[in-house]
């Protein structure tokens, strides 16, 4: 098969899947890379975004020990759609304090999440402009930029 991306193309075995994690870059602010990742999940076993994110957060803590759910509940995307939303605290290395927002996001069998870190500071000053960028999250049908396409 022929894989095909934004700006790319390659020969690819037929048993190899897409796990692309999109990645938007903000500033460094605090010794933060603040930035926005977007992961897609295909075929997910979930029937509802709230099974999606129970699993996710317990996946994490499980993974990162110093990891702390401050808040966890429904919302909506700015378009009306159902999400899920948790945030963290978490220290990645000694000293440091990070805070992490998702966004969790199941439409058509595909799973979203959207990851943002902030510093203390960062989550009162820039956090509410990446919060509505994220709620503005819009899944897409079909996949226009990235695809399999026979050889």
């Amino acid at each position: 098969m022929r894989y095909q991306a934004n700006t790319f193309a390659l020969s690819c075995l037929d048993q190899w899947q897409d796990k692309t994690i999109y990645t938007l870059a903000g500033p460094v602010v605090d010794s933060i890379q603040h930035n926005l990742l977007i992961t897609v999940g295909e075929n997910v076993p979930f029937t509802n975004v709230r099974e999606l994110a129970e699993w996710q957060i317990n996946a994490m803590e499980q993974e990162l020990k110093s990891c702390k759910l401050l808040k966890k509940g429904n919302i909506a995307l700015a378009n009306g759609l159902p999400a899920f939303q948790a945030i963290f605290a978490w220290f990645p290395t000694d000293g440091l304090k990070v805070y992490q927002e998702q966004i969790f996001v199941l439409a058509e069998g595909c799973a979203y999440t959207l990851t943002a870190t902030f510093s203390k500071k960062t989550r009162k000053t820039l956090g509410p402009q990446v919060e509505r960028m994220m709620l503005s999250f819009e899944p897409v049908k079909s996949k226009a930029n990235t695809q399999r396409v026979p050889r």
